[in-house]
């Protein structure tokens, strides 16, 4: 089911995304690595930062064992991105100290509260960050380096603007490949995951109390969803999934959605994520979206967009002028990089790491 993954990824991305502890500590005596400017980056947060990116990776990587002479290519790989997640995070910080912009407590747990919002409560968020393996204090890390960010753009830009022109031009633009739809029906789930309640029986058994609760109250629906789901972004809109078409959803889920009229609610439902107990809200007919139903989410979008190109502009004009200093030649991007092109071309590799088709004689 693409929409119901991209909702777990999400969570996922959310809680381990440059988990790393990012500035530089000048407490850490282990092994300097890497000189910017005065600071420097060591050989212990270079470990835990790529530990860090290799524990939140697909499953395909997980728990890989970068000494082994096998697995050689992908440390490279994370060893490049490491390297420059280091340098990226250690300039942001430089230059946010020049700019005295700093980050409170206060800042980092409200953030903090957001994410836990986000997930459906502090025991929801808190169960997520045991079983993805992440410490609060990670998580407080990532939040802190975010927010640097953004009063870093703020800084520079001040408040990023979009013009309603900017808006209906991209949208004029993009009507034929981003927003012309397919029929939609808009629903709203229940949840109940066969990776949180045990096993399959279980949670089972559980579904079908909850469904037999909505079929005796269907009008509380939404707070039924909202206590029990564990869907946990969907469970704080009551289980609202927004529209959809058939292709957004894995079949087992379409099949049942589609098939329904709006106000009616399915049976149990079982996809791999679980059994959903669906109730079908609205219905939408093919055509083109429009513009005044897309201009915020057009808005953020460009917003967002011309955030990053300022925060790249910024990097980029920093790298250039700070004085990096690779104190162990090992992790010169320049030397990760050749010897990546060096191996992929042994083993005809193409950049991320896949065989090249064989073209045919």
């Amino acid at each position: 089911m693409k929409k119901l993954a991209l909702l777990f990824v999400t969570m996922s991305l959310a809680l381990t995304a440059g988990c790393s502890k990012g500035p530089v500590k000048q407490a850490d005596t282990s092994k300097p690595i890497i000189k910017i400017n005065s600071s420097v980056i060591t050989q212990n947060m270079f470990d835990k930062t790529l530990q860090s990116a290799i524990s939140s990776s697909p499953f395909a990587v997980k728990g890989m064992d970068v000494s082994n002479p096998k697995n050689k290519f992908m440390y490279m790989i994370y060893k490049d991105r490491t390297v420059n997640e280091l340098i990226v995070k250690e300039i942001i910080n430089q230059e946010a100290n020049k700019r005295k912009i700093s980050v409170t407590d206060k800042d980092i747990d409200k953030g903090v509260d957001e994410i836990a919002a986000k997930l459906g409560g502090r025991d929801k968020m808190e169960t997520s960050l045991t079983l993805n393996n992440i410490k609060m204090d990670d998580l407080k890390n990532n939040i802190k380096m975010d927010i640097t960010v953004r009063k870093l753009i703020e800084n520079i830009a001040g408040n990023v603007k979009i013009s309603d022109k900017e808006a209906k031009n991209f949208y004029e633009s993009n009507k034929a490949a981003k927003f012309t739809n397919p029929d939609q029906v808009r629903a709203s789930h229940i949840l109940i995951s066969t990776d949180t309640n045990s096993n399959a029986k279980n949670a089972q058994a559980k579904a079908e109390k909850i469904l037999a609760e909505v079929k005796a109250n269907p009008s509380k629906f939404s707070e039924i969803a909202s206590k029990n789901s564990d869907d946990p972004t969907s469970a704080q809109r009551g289980g609202d999934l927004g529209f959809f078409s058939k292709k957004d959803m894995v079949p087992a889920f379409s099949k049942a959605a589609f098939s329904m009229t709006p106000g009616t609610i399915s049976g149990l439902v079982k996809t791999q994520f679980g059994f959903h107990i669906i109730k079908v809200t609205d219905r939408k007919n093919a055509g083109i979206t429009p513009f005044s139903d897309v201009k915020d989410e057009i808005t953020k979008y460009l917003t967002d967009r011309k955030k990053i190109t300022v925060m790249q502009k910024l990097i980029d004009s920093a790298k250039s002028t700070a004085k990096i200093v690779y104190l162990d030649p090992q992790y010169n991007p320049n030397t990760i990089t050749e010897e990546i092109k060096k191996m992929a071309k042994q083993k005809n590799l193409g950049l991320m790491g896949m065989p090249r088709e064989v073209k045919g004689k």
